[in-house]
């Protein structure tokens, strides 16, 4: 027996220690030797407290003594946790299960001792993470609950106490009815009962706006965010919640100032309409979208200028009441001023039947591109007029309406003119004057224009030479040139070319003004004149031999 004995003490995983009634070890296997560093044959005889380290061996030592001389045991029968003392020194906890007998009037202790250095750094480990666990939850500024599958309580962080009214006690194994409006409780309790049967889940995953109950009864909106996991085939859920009481509050201002603002803008907008009416859309452009300064400047510019009338529209207004020539002056008005702003130019003013327009501020193009605007206007205007005439005939009679244009090139003055209360934003100056004059003028339905205007749109608009105008104001002669139409639009046979021999003709009829075409005419029946006597002369010599015979 004693032998089986001897090879289960051997053979143990756990470190078997024998000591006698004087606390000598008698007894040490292979297991003990490995974790206390000690072989059989020094520490046979050695005292237990060598195992034991210093801090604990006077507690040892009055134990041991109780026992032996008493009997008393408190610790024995018993697994207690302790900690053991290596031979190189180091302590480490150990697990020691302890037993005494008596042989005669010896009495013996053995302890079965095991090594649960990993056990304790797992628990140490794991209750430190306990501990951060915790004090992350009571710092959160996010209430954090968990509960079970059947819905009780499990965690309860200190925000939710916080939050709720209800402290982690009283919360713990109790279900979440308390802080669930009325409304909510069934879609609660059957969305456990799905989710946990594996059914669908609605809200899992996903952030969702509810509402919460307070222990006041107060409800408030919350925002959620919900988790579940399984462990054992047990079902858990957890639930972040934050209390977002200010921010629908703040929500809410937000979309009433949103409101307000959008009916502001609204007003903005129709006032802005409004004014925009009395702006040409260039000026209204420039100022709304910040590229001019509301205040009294001007400077010196490059424009081409437009000015029109209606002829004879005074004696119009003495055969006409004052409702139809409104009607007509408004429409006639309407219809150039969208040619107008179709092509660019800017509207200075309306003055009674008569318009003023110009091109290159404060938008601009170029010199020769603006100057080709307005023109190619100004011909746009022409033939809408000639349309608008033939609608007028039955409101106006039989004197049809005519415009006289007048168009001009120079250097301006342009700005904004008038007070810091009150600002005209036009142009003045010698040019102005011109195109005005030039305009004046003008034979019915005629688009009259200056040399420096005709030098830049020569290449693509027809004009007929008018010669030069004596005009009011100023000192010297005006070269004036009739806008006829744009090259593109004109019959192919306008000019006539002709060259062969000792031959050459060009001659554009629609070029020439009214002397010149007599002068032309007079020129050519000077040359036919001339070739009918070459053609005589050629005859009669032919016939000189003859006669001579």
């Amino acid at each position: 027996m004693s032998g089986i004995l001897d090879a289960i003490v051997r053979s143990a995983a756990d470190a078997i220690v024998t000591a006698d009634s004087s606390g000598e070890i008698v007894i040490w296997n292979p297991a003990a030797e490995a974790m206390f560093g000690y072989q059989e044959r020094d520490i046979l005889g050695k005292p237990l407290a060598t195992l034991i380290p210093s801090r604990f061996r006077s507690a040892h030592a009055a134990g041991f003594d109780r026992v032996v001389a008493t009997g008393e045991t408190r610790i024995i029968g018993h697994s207690v946790e302790v900690f053991g003392l290596h031979q190189d020194g180091t302590e480490f906890p150990i697990e020691l299960s302890l037993a005494t007998w008596m042989e005669g009037d010896r009495r013996f202790f053995a302890g079965i001792i095991r090594d649960i250095t990993e056990r304790s750094e797992m628990t140490r480990a794991l209750a430190i993470s306990e501990r951060r666990l915790e004090g992350i939850l009571d710092s959160a500024n996010d209430a954090v609950i968990s509960i079970d599958g059947v819905g009780r309580v499990m965690l309860w962080n200190q925000r939710a106490a916080d939050m709720f009214g209800y402290s982690t006690e009283e919360m713990v194994g109790e279900t979440l009815d308390v802080i669930v409006p009325e409304r909510f409780r069934s879609a609660h309790v059957d969305g456990l009962e799905r989710v946990g049967a594996g059914g669908e889940r609605h809200v899992i995953g996903t952030t969702v706006e509810l509402a919460a109950l307070d222990r006041a009864g107060r409800e408030f909106p919350i925002e959620l965010s919900l988790a579940t996991w399984e462990v054992d085939e047990e079902r858990f859920y957890s639930g972040i919640i934050r209390d977002i009481t200010e921010r629908k509050v703040a929500e809410n201002a937000l979309q009433v100032a949103n409101k307000s603002l959008a009916e502001k803008n609204e007003q903005l907008e129709g006032l802005s309409t409004k004014l925009a009416k009395y702006l040409s859309r260039q000026v209204y452009d420039s100022i709304f979208e910040g590229r001019t300064d509301v205040r009294v400047q001007s400077y010196r510019k490059e424009l081409t200028v437009f000015f029109s009338d209606i002829e004879g529209f005074t004696d119009l207004t003495d055969r006409l009441e004052a409702e139809q020539i409104s009607e007509i002056l408004n429409t006639y008005l309407s219809e150039m001023a969208a040619i107008a702003d179709g092509c660019g130019g800017t509207i200075d003013k309306f003055i009674g039947d008569g318009v003023m327009i110009f091109f290159g501020d404060p938008e601009s193009n170029g010199r020769r591109a603006d100057a080709l605007a307005c023109v190619r206007m100004a011909i746009r205007m022409r033939d809408r007029i000639d349309e608008l005439r033939r609608e007028w005939v039955d409101r106006i009679g039989p004197e049809p309406l005519h415009v006289r244009i007048g168009i001009n090139t120079g250097y301006c003055t342009v700005g904004n003119f008038g007070s810091e209360d009150r600002l005209d934003y036009t142009i003045v100056g010698a040019a102005v004057n011109a195109a005005s004059r030039l305009e004046s003028t003008a034979a019915a339905d005629q688009i009259q224009i200056s040399h420096s205007t005709y030098s830049l749109i020569k290449d693509e608009i027809y004009c007929r030479p008018l010669g030069d105008q004596g005009l009011k104001g100023f000192s010297h002669p005006v070269q004036t040139y009739e806008v006829v139409a744009e090259y593109r639009d004109l019959p192919a046979a306008t000019r006539i070319e002709a060259g062969f021999g000792d031959f050459n003709l060009s001659l554009d009829p629609m070029n020439l003004d009214p002397e010149s075409a007599a002068r032309a005419r007079a020129a050519l029946r000077e040359a036919l004149a001339a070739l009918d006597g070459s053609a005589d002369l050629t005859t009669s010599a032919e016939q000189l031999p003859s006669q001579a015979e």
